[in-house]
């Protein structure tokens, strides 16, 4: 379930092949299938052999690899024999990339490449029944062309969509106890860029977590061994918080990644103030999504940038949208793209528009934007890399049009750097201003939601703490004036508790003292100056 579309390309392009009249068709009936790593390559090869009722030979390319090319040859003549042996088959050769390559893994081995080209375009017409040959591989842009070109057809296996998504989990949990509020089609939509592998590694987590949960239920003891066969012979029901527990521990292996996708967990109640911003920034996102019969022409903007000063909230204000519309949020710090290798920038870029298409409906937040796409012309560097970087990122702007469920939000403090080509429509075509909290109602607002998980005195008036505090405060600042605040707190309660006056067990509590000690240390992080050269930029970008 899930892969039949590779199942029935992989089966019309083989079945020719099996027909003894079909002289017309030269050489090995050949495909290079390609896909991500878990994707289901293997399972979609012996899917295709039960079909046409074929044998399968598989080999490992690694284990074909040996220190000279002649041995390699060799061994690869003796798997093609091998598997003549048991036509009609299928050879599958795993992880073809390897094969071909110089030990260093940069040049390219000519006389493997020549030998596996012989092997797989001149057909023995002595046979009675042919040897089909598929290649599969994570990294097509590493096989050899001469090797890509020599196989007839190439099969690629996208990420799956969220039908397929949850088609692949009705088929995997058919033989398990799901819990009635379980909802498998909530779940194909909270795993957008999930593998069949990933499916397995989620079931098997989520079994666990339901094993585990049962266990400290019902035996809090501990349990004998006889006790525990009884136990998983009888089997649980597998719940929604199991999955959620198994969801969180998959995401955080994923985040390792540069960019992996993960779905935040920011309410707007964390965000105080920025009404007007948080408007402009559902209806460019939230309406797409929720009424895409009404934008049927294609006219939808998918590119936003958020400018103003440091700490005014432009980074809380993307994942908070990617939370409220269920997306995946994909972060990409600017410089963390950069590489030193010429060409690698670039494929970085790439990649996560790549991987933001997989895991679509996608949010792209690239932060500090001006690092990444600074004025052309004007760099340094000798090699021109971000001249480079910059063109390959309007290009894959431009591509965005045709995938409707992949948006970029841009934060920069710095607008004046960008290159110009960037700030078109139809790129970052709407430019947000997120100011700083000039009134004390805003202010109020922004105190509200980062003090809204403390434990307050009831003698602490927020407003009187707003009073005390400078006339222009960022989101930054009133996060510092609480973070000094509980600092002064939690002074107090270790003192208390060494002179033997309070217990760690009790509640920390922020009184009106901490506030106050904190204000009067405040220093406002964006100067006059500073201010002021952001409001001319401001109009300098209404205008145009």
């Amino acid at each position: 379930a899930g892969l039949s579309d590779v199942v029935k390309q992989l089966c019309d392009a083989l079945r020719p092949h099996l027909r003894r009249r079909a002289s017309a068709l030269s050489g090995v009936g050949s495909v290079l299938l390609s896909g991500p790593s878990g994707s289901g390559k293997l399972m979609a090869v012996r899917a295709v052999c039960s079909c046409l009722n074929l044998h399968l030979l598989k080999v490992d390319c690694v284990s074909l690899c040996s220190d000279t090319s002649a041995a390699t040859e060799e061994k690869v003549q003796v798997a093609f024999s091998q598997a003549q042996q048991y036509q009609p088959c299928v050879l599958l050769l795993k992880d073809i990339e390897v094969l071909g390559r110089e030990r260093d893994g940069l040049g390219e081995d000519a006389r493997v490449i020549a030998t596996l080209r012989q092997l797989l375009l001149d057909t023995d017409p002595a046979l009675s029944h042919p040897v089909l040959v598929i290649g599969t591989t994570c990294k097509p842009q590493d096989v050899p062309t001469d090797v890509q070109t020599a196989f007839l057809h190439e099969v690629k296996i996208e990420a799956p969509s969220e039908e397929q998504r949850r088609l692949m989990l009705s088929m995997l949990t058919a033989s398990l106890p799901l819990g009635k509020e379980v909802s498998l089609s909530k779940l194909a939509r909270r795993t957008a860029g999930f593998v069949l592998g990933d499916f397995c590694a989620l079931l098997s987590h989520s079994s666990r977590a339901a094993c585990a949960r049962i266990q400290a239920l019902s035996f809090p003891g501990g349990l004998s061994e006889e006790v525990e066969r009884d136990f998983c012979t009888a089997g649980f029901p597998v719940l929604e918080e199991d999955f959620s527990a198994a969801l969180e521990q998959l995401h955080d292996a994923h985040s390792q990644a540069v960019g992996a996708p993960k779905i935040p967990s920011v309410s707007w109640q964390d965000v105080g103030g920025l009404q007007e911003v948080k408007k402009e920034i559902l209806d460019t996102i939230q309406l797409p999504l929720e009424h895409p019969e009404l934008l049927s022409l294609g006219l939808c903007r998918s590119g936003l940038l958020l400018y103003g000063p440091p700490g005014t909230g432009k980074t809380l204000l993307a994942k908070t949208v990617a939370t409220t519309c269920t997306m995946t949020f994909l972060s990409v710090k600017g410089p963390e793209l950069i590489n030193m290798y010429v060409g690698q920038s670039e494929e970085n870029v790439r990649n996560v528009f790549a991987r933001a298409r997989a895991a679509a409906p996608c949010i792209i937040f690239f932060d500090e934007l001006d690092s990444l796409a600074p004025s052309r012309g004007r760099s340094g560097d000798s090699g021109g890399v971000m001249d480079r970087v910059v063109s390959q990122l309007l290009a894959e702007l431009d591509g965005l049009h045709s995938s409707r469920e992949v948006f970029v939000i841009g934060a920069t403090n710095r607008p004046d750097l960008l290159d110009p080509a960037l700030l078109r429509p139809g790129r970052f075509d709407k430019l947000v201003y997120v100011g700083i909290s000039e009134d004390r109602e805003s202010q109020l607002q922004v105190l509200s939601a980062v003090t809204r998980r403390f434990k307050l005195d009831p003698s602490v008036n927020l407003t009187t703490i707003l009073e005390k505090c400078p006339a222009q405060l960022t989101g930054a600042d009133i996060y510092a004036l609480c973070s000094d605040a509980m600092m002064c707190a939690v002074k107090r309660k270790v003192e208390w508790i060494e002179e033997g006056l309070d217990t760690e067990k009790s509640a920390l509590i922020l009184t009106m003292e901490d506030f106050l000690q904190a204000a009067a240390r405040l220093q406002p992080s964006v100067s006059e100056q500073e201010l002021l050269r952001y409001r001319l930029i401001q109009q300098k970008f209404a205008a145009s």
